[in-house]
């Protein structure tokens, strides 16, 4: 399986009218973008701007006009980060970037954007859990859960288990 083909399986949340590009294409220019340096929906704009025509050519798109900040912001807040994460997961599993004795470190991050009743003792957000291969250096799984549903630490157990790898020296902290 190749990066684009798991990015291929995320559905699509925008109605089909008005589609320019395919989901897959604005995933790969937002992942592109991130292993360029640019963060956030401006810097994704700077860098589809400033690559347009040399992507568009290179993916094949019939028109070199890529997203601008206002579409790619609306669209991320639309997508299904789960399905994002389990699809970038599947296609790591495919390629063998985990193979026994690698060493791994877990580590799990709260989005401060996701916040809901901040100045509560119940604070609610979204939760990454990353599994990063030290040797190479990538992520080589990610899942996403909501803080007052579930436990980093089963999250961590799920992602190993969906893994299948045995041999690996895993790190937490």
């Amino acid at each position: 399986m190749t990066l684009i083909e798991a990015l291929q399986t995320i559905p699509d949340p925008r109605s089909s009218l008005g589609r320019r590009y395919p989901l897959w294409v604005f995933l790969l220019l937002v992942m592109l973008g991130t292993m360029s340096g640019y963060r956030g929906y401006r810097g994704f704009a700077r860098f589809m701007e400033r690559h347009q025509g040399h992507l568009a050519e290179r993916l094949g798109l019939p028109r070199a006009d890529l997203p601008h900040y206002s579409t790619i912001q609306r669209l991320l807040n639309q997508i299904d980060f789960a399905a994002v994460a389990a699809a970038f997961t599947q296609w790591a599993q495919a390629a063998g970037l985990l193979q026994a004795g690698d060493a791994c470190a877990v580590d799990g991050k709260g989005l401060k954007n996701t916040v809901t009743t901040p100045h509560s003792a119940e604070q609610n957000f979204v939760n990454v859990v990353s599994m990063f291969q030290l040797q190479q250096g990538v992520v080589v799984a990610q899942a996403v859960f909501d803080n007052g549903q579930e436990s980093e630490i089963n999250v961590v157990y799920q992602l190993l288990e969906q893994l299948q790898v045995s041999g690996v020296n895993v790190s937490l902290d």
